[in-house]
């Protein structure tokens, strides 16, 4: 059964794993819940739909006495039966009939309730009360990675983390998350997961040297399951451009993508896609690589104990429509929370003498950049933007190679230009060097801790 409605991130749906497992085939229906904002709400209802159109209600007819004349259509009562060894099963009125207007029988007609259903079966016929299904809760889940949101997804400087999960069947529902704060002696639940993440590898190599929106090579990719990059679609360029839509991550790379194509078997193409989303940097990736898909009812993890510098260990443990899984089993993430959340992006529009490729000088270097801020201007929310120096987010490092060799680090630096001269260049090198590189950084200090962007290059040579 599945569940359409606008608001949602995709369409969810609810399984009945024993009419599945029974049937060995999938029967669906689509409903519109269009009271619902939330997908784990509309999966809250829809599970309590398919309870109601697929389950085998038990039906009764029983002759009763005056006793029982009270009991209206809708009511409950509590029905048991020792020859088919049946207990206190809860039934509702659906009708009442009198035999005649002579008679005082009265027949009351029920059906089993929905809403006191369980997994368990209480009775069976001829005598005979049958055992009921076993249920194994599911193992360990094979695919799983915890990553660090970028403060471009949130709205404050908390650090917030995003627990993914790849299914290993469509019978699985979600994962409840674990967090220790004693090195794993023990565990405390932080939250439920109603979503497993559409999960593949990457067919082909994705070099790291194609346009930063690559319009022109693209990537396919092999999914595990179909049915759930199927509740994706493709979009415009400007909902990917300005909002988390279609996010995903390629190895450590954050990715936005407009285009998603079926190929063949489980493979999809994904065309027009702008790298190096959100703080991350552009890389290389091999044949086989890890892909995930974020926008499948992504939630997150916030809480005081999730703490920059600190070390956490993390359990997801799989639940399906009957069971949670062991802990026990389940595969230990160790992770090391560096505080991505408070980190600054990398510089833009890095120039030496205002050139960017092939730069000479004959005595001072100038240097010049772009302000980065938290989710606005400068390349990040609205392209073109200038942003004020008072918004500025946070101070400049510079690092000077040359030979291999780093001849000079100087730090808060407050303004988005800084001069190498000829005399620092001569302090250092003895001459003026034939070639220097220059790597910026974007730092923060908060709180005792720096958090240092990644490096952005440009390289000088002398013009003799």
């Amino acid at each position: 059964m599945a569940i359409d409605f606008k608001n949602s991130m995709a369409s969810p749906y609810a399984i009945d794993i024993g009419n599945l497992s029974t049937q060995g085939r999938i029967v669906s229906k689509t409903i519109k819940l269009a009271s619902f904002t939330t997908n784990e709400n509309a999966v809250w209802a829809a599970r309590r739909q398919l309870q109601k159109e697929s389950y085998p209600l038990a039906l009764i007819s029983i002759p009763v006495n005056r006793n029982l004349f009270r009991l209206e259509v809708g009511d409950c009562f509590k029905f048991s039966y020792e020859k088919y060894d049946i207990s206190n099963m809860i039934c509702r009125v659906v009708q009442i009939a009198e035999e005649s207007l002579s008679s005082e029988t009265i027949t009351i007609h029920a059906v089993e309730d929905v809403f006191a259903v369980t997994s368990t079966i209480t009775g069976g016929g001829g005598g005979v009360s049958p055992e009921p299904p076993v249920h194994d809760p599911p193992g360990p889940l094979k695919f799983i990675k915890i990553i660090e949101e970028s403060y471009a997804g949130v709205e404050s400087e908390n650090t917030v983390l995003i627990p993914v999960a790849g299914r290993n069947a469509l019978v699985e529902l979600g994962f409840a998350l674990y967090m220790s704060i004693d090195d794993g002696e023990s565990y405390d639940l932080i939250d439920y997961y109603p979503s497993l993440m559409p999960r593949g590898t990457l067919v082909g190599a994705y070099p790291k040297d194609t346009h930063t929106i690559d319009d022109e090579v693209g990537i396919t990719v092999d999914f595990d399951f179909s049915e759930d990059v199927d509740n994706l679609e493709t979009t415009t360029f400007a909902n990917i451009l300005a909002a988390h839509k279609n996010t995903a991550i390629l190895g450590n790379e954050i990715l936005s993508i407009q285009s998603i194509t079926p190929d063949v078997d489980n493979k999809y193409i994904l065309e027009t896609i702008i790298r190096g989303r959100f703080g991350a940097q552009k890389q290389s990736h091999a044949a086989g690589t890890v892909f995930w898909f974020l926008d499948h009812n992504l939630k997150t993890a916030i809480g005081k104990e999730i703490i920059p510098g600190i070390n956490r260990k993390f359990k997801l443990v799989p639940y399906d429509s009957f069971k949670v899984g062991d802990i026990s089993v389940v595969e230990v993430i160790s992770f090391d929370i560096t505080g991505v959340t408070k980190t600054p992006y990398s510089v833009t529009n890095l120039t030496a003498n205002d050139g960017n490729y092939v730069s000479q000088y004959t005595a001072d270097i100038v240097l010049e950049w772009d302000y980065r801020y938290r989710g606005v201007g400068a390349g990040i929310g609205v392209p073109g933007e200038v942003l004020p120096e008072t918004d500025k987010d946070g101070l400049f490092r510079i690092e000077v190679w040359v030979s291999g060799s780093k001849a000079r680090d100087t730090d808060g630096i407050t303004a988005a230009t800084w001069t190498y001269t000829q005399a620092m260049n001569e302090a250092d090198n003895g001459a003026l060097a034939d070639v220097a590189q220059f790597k910026v950084f974007n730092y923060i200090e908060t709180e005792g801790i720096i958090y240092e962007s990644e490096e952005t290059e440009v390289t000088c040579r002398f013009e003799s």
